[in-house]
């Protein structure tokens, strides 16, 4: 069963890139920002073995890219599924009380944790705070884990289970609720920005 679903996620992976936001299912769209996620998490990672190996670093490289997580991560991506997709899950009669919903939650609320935990040492480095460095790291690499592991979940065993148990008319309304969330936290500038800043960092950040 599982293998089925994983062999059923590969393909769906494949052909995201060939359809528009138009013909995109609510699953796709979700994946298609997980990979945008994935190459900001990939740079926080970068950034923090740079911190642990002692190498220069700029905390106000940090500063920019939690700046972009609250928007994409914290008020979009998860504004979409808290809001929208898991709730029409549940309706199907999914338990949100057990795996994998329950821990789909948890690893939501230990995102921001994270992300907070971030954004306080990135002060506190900028201030001069002693072992502020070494907290940074942990706290980059604690959240990137997180968020790794929850989108391996999602794909995994969450997306395939929703694109059987969603109708078609479900998941054309559950998409139109995507565009309007992306419309009031997404813009073209903003877009445009956040492309910008991702290739200086990994210009930056190589490797």
């Amino acid at each position: 069963m599982i293998e089925a679903l994983r062999n059923k996620n590969e393909k769906l992976n494949k052909s995201i890139y060939i359809k528009s936001n138009k013909t995109m299912t609510p699953t796709e769209n979700l994946i298609k920002e997980h990979q945008e996620i994935n190459e900001l998490l990939e740079i926080m990672s970068k950034i923090a073995a740079k911190i642990k190996s002692k190498d220069v670093f700029y905390p106000n490289d940090v500063e920019e890219i939690i700046d972009y997580l609250i928007i994409i991560i914290d008020k979009s991506h998860h504004g979409k599924e808290d809001e929208v997709f898991y709730p029409e899950l549940i309706s199907t009669g999914i338990s949100k009380e057990a795996e994998p919903l329950s821990l789909i939650n948890y690893e939501h609320t230990l995102a921001k944790r994270y992300l907070k935990e971030i954004s306080s040492c990135v002060v506190n480095c900028k201030i001069g705070n002693d072992f502020s460095g070494e907290l940074l790291a942990d706290s980059l690499t604690n959240y990137v884990v997180v968020i790794q592991n929850h989108i391996k979940r999602e794909e995994e065993f969450v997306f395939p289970i929703a694109n059987e148990v969603l109708s078609t008319e479900k998941q054309n309304e559950i998409l139109q609720r995507f565009e309007h969330i992306d419309q009031q936290n997404i813009t073209h500038s903003f877009l445009d920005r956040f492309n910008k800043l991702v290739n200086k960092l990994k210009s930056k950040y190589p490797g």
